[in-house]
């Protein structure tokens, strides 16, 4: 007899097939319903997608292979409500379907993604909470999550108007229940930061693998947070290319998630976070150096600024000729602080190879190759094999 888990293995997939289907209905509606005068459509709606898609698979991977862990179903309720708001994203731009009975759904849809993206982050990546008393954090959560749909529904939208429910509460009250709202609606925001400090605290007290798996997750976190602070600052790369970058980026976080969960590669996160931190430090600092010079310096040369083009083309080669020895400066320092085993075996290796030039005595040179291997490899036993050099007589 299969075991109970195994048996119910398909429930996942099915899960994630209807997930899908929300998906493709979703993009069946958008290119079908074509303009519309009533309501607004997400701009990033297409950039959005792979995201969902890769939740709604890692969701399915992750329940199929560990079905009592509630890790995975959290993430395939997520993809499943994120088809659902997609659909309902499209269906305010039909006449014929009540406008406010859309917008209700829809905003009940995403309140309740932002409760399951607290438990994404008070949850990995064991599943467990990081300690018991991180219970008040869930609880706190579904608190809210009732109290905002509440008022959502008994009170007027402030947002859109229209939207206001046929049962809404007028006057005075209804105004209190729309502040409830808005107030509940920024307290899930602050239980997510919550959730955020919990990975911090079960870094600090967790092993070397749980550790690992949380590098994975706090690197795919991290870019996506640096697009989300890109966009709200205004930092504009042509027309407004953040946002959608923000969007697009999205999609790293379940990928980390499934590759740190199911531990493949993990050993190769310090390596990886320590490239990144490199490079972006380094196109960071060029970019600041080289819209000083353009933007900064420029317009004050006077008589050279006839000759801009002659100086901007310049800076670059000079931007350009620089990148590399910047760039193996700024990755040995970046190495020391993130990726510092194999920074000290590189110099290890390299402190051996600088002995091996000037060493003839064959005791030393085999003393020092155990203790490199040793310092970089970390084996259980080191032991060096010479064989004697053939002699060939004439006759």
């Amino acid at each position: 007899m299969p075991a109970p888990g195994r048996s119910r293995a398909w429930v996942p997939w099915l899960l994630c097939t209807v997930g899908l289907a929300l998906i493709l209905l979703s993009l069946a509606l958008r290119v079908g319903l074509g303009t519309s005068s009533r309501g607004s459509e997400s701009p990033y709606f297409f950039f959005a997608l792979p995201a969902v898609v890769a939740a709604s698979l890692v969701g399915a991977l992750l329940a199929a292979r560990m079905p009592g862990n509630p890790y995975g179903w959290v993430w395939l309720a997520g993809a499943l409500l994120l088809g659902v708001v997609g659909i309902c994203t499209q269906l305010r731009r039909v006449d014929d379907v009540p406008y406010w009975a859309v917008v209700l759904v829809e905003d009940n849809a995403f309140r309740t993604v932002i409760a399951l993206i607290i438990l994404i982050f008070l949850l990995f990546p064991t599943g467990r909470l990081p300690s018991r008393r991180w219970r008040w954090l869930p609880l706190t959560t579904i608190l809210f999550l009732l109290v905002t749909g509440g008022a959502a529904a008994f009170g007027p939208s402030r947002r859109d108007p229209v939207a206001t429910t046929p049962w809404a509460i007028t006057g005075e009250a209804g105004e209190r229940w729309a502040d409830v709202a808005e107030v509940g609606f920024v307290g899930l925001f602050l239980l997510e930061v919550a959730a955020v400090i919990s990975l911090g605290v079960r870094f600090r007290r967790a092993g070397p693998l749980v550790r690992q798996q949380l590098k994975w997750f706090l690197l795919a976190a991290a870019i996506v947070g640096a697009t989300i602070l890109a966009d709200a600052v205004d930092l504009r790369m042509g027309d407004g290319l953040w946002p959608y970058l923000n969007a697009s980026s999205s999609v790293l976080i379940p990928i980390a998630v499934g590759i740190a969960v199911l531990r493949y590669r993990l050993f190769e996160i310090d390596r990886l976070i320590s490239r990144t931190v490199s490079y972006a430090v380094l196109v960071a600092g060029l970019f600041a150096v080289y819209g000083l010079v353009v933007a900064v310096l420029l317009p004050r040369l006077g008589p050279l600024a006839r000759a801009s083009d002659l100086v901007v083309a310049a800076v670059t080669l000079a931007v350009a000729a620089v990148f590399g020895p910047v760039h193996r400066q700024v990755r040995d320092v970046v190495d020391r602080r993130f990726d510092r085993a194999r920074y000290d075996a590189s110099r290890a290796v390299e402190a051996f190879a600088a002995r091996l030039r000037d060493q003839v005595d064959l005791g030393e040179v085999t003393t020092g190759l155990r203790q490199t291997v040793a310092a970089t490899v970390a084996p259980t036993v080191v032991a060096v094999w010479l064989t004697e050099p053939s002699v060939h007589r004439s006759a």
